[in-house]
């Protein structure tokens, strides 16, 4: 396609870096909008182009120092009764909303499990006003502009991109979170309506429109999803530094923007991906923002930064006006002519090595005489077929994939594609002698089904010439499972469910996830059915019953002493059946026992931190001290007083460097636990589906603040309505 001009419509070289990801615009008076960015050694710098010119003594960069490592940076109307943005940003160990115009903190919120990610805005329907959206590790909060926390939920694992965004189509905004577990979730209030798996960890979000969003990766990955569905992606061998989407075609559609680490900016067409427009920077490109920059009436501008502290501004092409008719080559760098050749020589020599191929067939065809039925043309017959299936091999602890021809042609090698089962995304196999039947292990890192592609080399037993079929395989959710007559023990743990539903149904169920033939026995009269199986990832028993409760439905009952396992099979049936609320009974000896020693360990962390910062503040106390009496005898000339007031200095700050790297563990250990805390929760959830889901995990929230363990174990245990009714819980 041809690649669209996008006229850099202005062009400044700021002094200082631009952190990755660390940009925002925000209009701090109300009007103008100034650029805000994270640059090195804990600083933040406000560029304001509008800054009044006659008055000699306000320069165009301010700086606010915030002394921290600082880990994001987001703008926006916190609180729409004062008419202009408030600046957010978070370190490692807090979040601070700040008042540019007034220079004055709006709140100050100390993190512990720090910041990963920010957004400003409205989310869902429980309160109107905006928001500060904090993502951290396995935990998303709200704030609104006094700093009290309105929203809280968890995620599977550290929040790594987030987006606001209207995807149901209900008026009111739903929250796009990308995080580490490789998940992409869409929130609707406190609850995920949505997920989908990825391969890799999630780094950048974009809404598009409707249920449509484009999504990128650690490992360069950059891709569409409209709603469960991918309609497209690519990779590249860059990483992805800025990600963003904007409309700069002019017609009406968000085109994909991305930057990346080469310095390279693209555009893509939301629909295929292709890319529409190619610009370069010097260094790698560290965020992609939108505003009304220069405010000539011309609409907004689409901002890219680059590390170096470059800034490019873009227009859209319909504001352009007369500049829309100059030509393409006018405003394409000359390094994207060049890499624009490269491009087309590299698809001319695999034409031209895909013509000499066929030359050579034809030539051998051709000297084998009319009919050509010789080994040189390595012909098979027609009717030859590839059929697949899988197998569990308990000896080896994995699946396989069986592939085998209908006659005696051979398998010589197979390559089978599929992101979610192949670290490196595809699996080449060679069979050195090869037979009619071959067999490919495969072990699935998770449960989650996957689609396979696989491309088998078949021949005739003694021919070199191979033809290639293809073979598409579905790799079922819970293959890892091998079936078993009885369980040597049945596992301690447990969740069980009561549903609305006929045993039938939920045999049927059994059969479709854990391909068994369990429902052959099961009728309308039946007492029961289950199954007993064994994962065969870390040979963890698991055994899944279903009781006949007559017209209450059934009860079934999951015996695992993983939890997350259980929530897995819970989550697949809730899907299956199209059950709406399921509350249950969990009862997990282990992990209640792990959770209440890592609750433990967080009291013990925050006991520490606090002691450790009294002895901070006592040991400045005594250098303020020792630095007067110092001071005061170089001017007395009493050199001995002096020498032994600054080797005192020195000791002390040995030892405050010392208690520095004490806090620094203690901080690490901290997050680690309050992490593991947010993911029991996470599992917890994964045991309910629809109200009580929501409910429980709202009600872990407050049982956490209030510190009351015993209640926090209850809802884990039997939810949050009947924790509630038993314990009179507030």
């Amino acid at each position: 396609g041809s690649k669209m001009p996008l006229v850099p419509s202005f062009r400044i070289k700021l002094e200082d870096q631009i952190l990755q990801g660390l940009a925002t615009v925000g209009k701090f008076d109300g009007k103008n909008p100034c650029l805000t960015c994270a640059t090195s050694g804990g600083k933040i710098f406000v560029y304001d182009p509008y800054s009044r010119r006659d008055e000699q003594d306000t320069p165009k960069v301010r700086y606010l120092n915030i002394n921290k490592n600082i880990t994001a940076v987001a703008s926006g109307r916190l609180d729409p009764n004062i008419g202009r943005d408030i600046l957010l940003v978070g370190t490692n160990t807090d979040v601070m909303a700040y008042d540019v115009e007034e220079n004055r903190d709006v709140f100050f919120k100390e993190v512990p499990d720090g910041v990963n990610a920010m957004v400003c805005g409205r989310v869902g329907t429980h309160n109107q006003q905006p928001l500060a959206v904090v993502g951290g590790s396995c935990n998303i909060t709200g704030y609104d502009a006094d700093g009290e926390e309105r929203f809280w939920t968890v995620t599977g694992d550290n929040v790594r991109a987030m987006a606001l965004a209207d995807v149901t189509g209900d008026g009111s905004n739903e929250l796009l979170v990308g995080s580490d577990d490789y998940e992409i979730r869409v929130f609707a209030n406190d609850d995920a309506i949505s997920e989908v798996t990825e391969a890799e960890k999630v780094v950048g979000l974009a809404h598009l429109s409707g249920s449509r969003f484009g999504y990128a990766l650690e490992n360069g990955t950059v891709g569409v999803y409209e709603g469960r569905k991918r309609k497209w992606r690519i990779k590249s061998k860059n990483r992805v530094t800025a990600f963003s989407a904007f409309d700069l075609t002019g017609d009406g559609r968000k085109e994909i923007c991305v930057g990346w680490s080469n310095g390279k900016l693209e555009v893509r067409n939301q629909e295929t991906g292709e890319v529409v427009y190619k610009d370069s920077f010097k260094s790698p490109i560290s965020a992609l923002l939108r505003a009304d920059y220069r405010q000539d009436g011309g609409g907004d501008d689409m901002i890219c930064c680059s590390l170096d502290g470059e800034v490019r501004g873009y227009k859209t092409q319909g504001a352009l006006g007369g500049a829309g008719s100059l030509k393409d080559d006018e405003f394409m760098d000359e390094n994207v002519k060049e890499e624009t050749l490269v491009e087309l020589n590299q698809k001319r020599q695999d034409l031209l090595a895909e013509l000499k191929g066929y030359e050579r067939n034809t030539r051998a065809l051709y000297n084998a005489g009319v009919g050509g039925e010789t080994e040189t043309t390595g012909t098979i017959p027609k009717d030859t077929k590839v059929n697949s299936s899988l197998e569990m091999n308990p000896e080896e602890g994995c699946g396989e994939v069986v592939l085998s021809t209908n006659n005696d042609t051979v398998i010589k090698a197979a390559i089978l594609f599929s992101e979610e089962i192949f670290d490196e995304e595809a699996r080449f196999v060679y069979f050195p002698n090869p037979q009619r039947v071959a067999k490919v292990a495969i072990k699935p890192k998770k449960d989650s089904a996957a689609d396979v592609a696989i491309k088998v080399l078949v021949s005739s037993r003694t021919s070199s010439t191979y033809h290639v079929f293809e073979v598409d395989f579905r790799l079922p959710r819970f293959c890892m499972y091998l079936p078993l007559k009885a369980l040597p023990q049945v596992p301690a743990s447990s969740v069980q469910v009561r549903i609305a539903e006929r045993l039938v149904k939920i045999a049927k169920w059994i059969d479709d996830a854990f391909m068994l033939q369990t429902s052959r026995e099961v009728d309308d009269y039946s007492e029961e059915c289950g199954c007993h199986m064994v994962c065969l990832r870390d040979s963890k028993p698991l055994s899944i019953r279903a009781v006949n409760a007559g017209d209450d439905g059934c009860d079934v009952v999951v015996h695992c002493d993983d939890m997350d396992t259980c929530g897995e099979v819970i989550q697949d049936m809730t899907k299956a059946l199209g059950l709406g609320d399921v509350e249950c009974t969990a009862d997990f000896p282990y992990d209640m026992e792990r959770l209440r020693e890592t609750l433990t360990r967080v009291d013990e962390y925050n006991a520490l931190r606090s002691r450790l910062v009294t002895d901070v503040a006592d040991a400045s106390n005594t250098i303020k001290h020792l630095v007067i009496r110092a001071e005061d005898s170089r001017i007395l000339k009493d050199w001995k007083t002096m020498t032994r007031m600054y080797g005192e200095l020195r000791d002390l700050n040995r030892e405050l460097i010392r208690e520095h790297q004490k806090r620094v563990e203690n901080h690490e250990a901290l997050l680690a636990a309050l992490r593991d805390v947010n993911q029991t929760i996470q599992k917890a959830a994964k045991l309910r589906a629809g109200g009580p889901k929501t409910r429980m995990v709202a009600a872990c929230r407050q049982a956490i603040k209030v510190n009351n363990v015993h209640a926090l174990f209850k809802i884990i245990q039997l939810g949050a309505d009947i924790a509630e009714q038993t314990a009179g819980f507030e």
